[in-house]
Formats: structure tokens, sequence, C-alpha cells
């Protein structure tokens, strides 16, 4: 009932209002969700503030309710992206698990380009809009559709820290914040295919901002998948810490 309820007042309202409506519930009404299954699911990550998860359910909810909205966003390195997409090799965009990291895909769309996402459910819906981007489901074949996108220019996502010892690949680092585990088969599979890799991180700023930052992860100039791990690691962490900070 009231998931139907904030989809009525989102729809009740102008398209240009819809991302700020959204922003002031989620404000509004984190203390409440907290003791949701799903807010326990996704705090688990350890990567989402309480109001980014609530504000990325919110998002989804209009999404889904044919809500559509433009998202504030804010675009950090975004000549990155544009460098890597304009050399039409493949582009590999590597996440850590932050839910707003899906407003990736809303980026994307806006440049005109649909990712492929690696991802357990078949489809994930791009915020604001009634599209929805094909998902490479976890299977024996995943690689083998990934190395197919890259191979043919298109440009994929994927959210590589993952549980300690997930695989014999599981690269892990350790940081002032405890191990770091990183899934090197991704990166591994990018380099091999001679595709462009970028970094990304998404956060909540004070002013109620989606700040999106693009970073280099180098591999144009080393291919050590081991290599782009450290320094995606060091990314991720430089770049999440920033998000309690005044003014970002």
């Amino acid at each position: 009932m009231a998931t139907r309820a904030f989809t009525a007042l989102a729809l009740a309202v102008p398209r240009r209002h819809r991302f700020a409506i959204a922003r002031r519930v989620a404000l509004a009404l984190t203390p409440a969700f907290k003791s949701t299954p799903w807010y326990r699911r996704s705090e688990s990550f350890g990567l989402n503030d309480p109001e980014e998860i609530v504000l990325h359910y919110l998002l989804n909810l209009m999404s889904n309710g044919g809500a559509l909205f433009d998202l504030d966003l804010k675009v950090e390195g975004g000549e990155v992206l544009e460098a890597a997409l304009a050399k039409s090799k493949g582009t590999m965009i590597v996440l850590p698990h932050t839910l707003l990291a899906m407003s990736v895909c809303r980026y994307l769309h806006d440049l005109g380009r649909v990712p492929a996402i690696v991802a357990a459910a078949p489809f994930v819906h791009i915020y604001g809009t009634r599209l929805r981007a094909p998902a490479l489901q976890p299977a024996a074949n995943l690689f083998f559709r990934l190395r197919q996108n890259l191979r043919s220019g298109g440009v994929a996502c994927a959210m590589i820290d993952e549980s300690p010892q997930s695989s014999s690949r599981t690269l892990t680092f350790e940081t002032s914040h405890g191990p770091v585990c990183i899934s090197g088969a991704v990166i591994e599979l990018a380099s091999r295919c001679g595709a462009e890799v970028v970094f990304n991180v998404a956060r909540l700023n004070e002013r109620g901002q989606i700040i999106l930052t693009f970073g280099d992860s180098g591999s144009s100039a080393s291919a050590d998948p081991r290599d782009i791990a450290r320094r995606f690691v060091e990314f991720m962490q430089t770049h999440r810490a920033k998000a309690g900070a005044p003014g970002s």
C-alpha cells in the first residue's frame, strides 16, 4: 500500500520535481525502513549509506511504476569515459557494490549507449525511464557472452568487489579498513580482449546530488590484472571517503 501511494505521489508531481521528492522522502523515512529485510540485505554490503539505500529503493519504485524522472547528477571524470568509448575497443566499467552505481546506466543511456550489466536478474531497469538494460547473468557461459560484448565494441558494467575467496581468481588487498577482495577474472578478461577498463563509483552528497565519478584504470599502460585491481581498490576507497565531506 505504501509503495503504491509513493508511486501515485510521484506521478502527481511534474517530472522535473520527482527526483527531489524521492530524495526528501528518503531522508525522512530512512529510520522507518531500517527494520525491513531488503534494507538489511543492502546494508550488509557495507558500502551504502542509509539514505542511499532508501533512495535507490524509491528510484526503482518510480521507474517500475512508470514515473519518468531525471537524476540530479554531477559527473566527475566524464572525459575518462568519453575517451574510452571513442576508441571503439569495448569498454569495461568496473564498480563496487554501491546501489547508486546504477546511475551509470542512466548516464550511458543519455549518451546513447545501453550497457550490458553483470547481474543476477535478467534485466536492470534504467533509472527514470521505461527501458531495461540486458543483464549477463552468472552462468557457465558468462565470460563467453561478456567477451562477445566487448569484442563487438560494446559497453559492460560489473561490480567486482566480492566476499573473501569467492574463487581461485579472487585478489585480496590489505587496506586501512581491512581486507578488500576483488574479482580478478573480469579485469583479466577485459585485458585479454584489449578493452578499456574504466573505474566508477557513485555517492550522494550533502546537496542531494548523485556524484558519479569515473577514473582511469591505467589499463593502457599496464594490462596486469593485479595492478588494475589494486588501483581500483585505491580509487574506491578515495572516492567513497568523500561521501560525507562537506561540499562534495
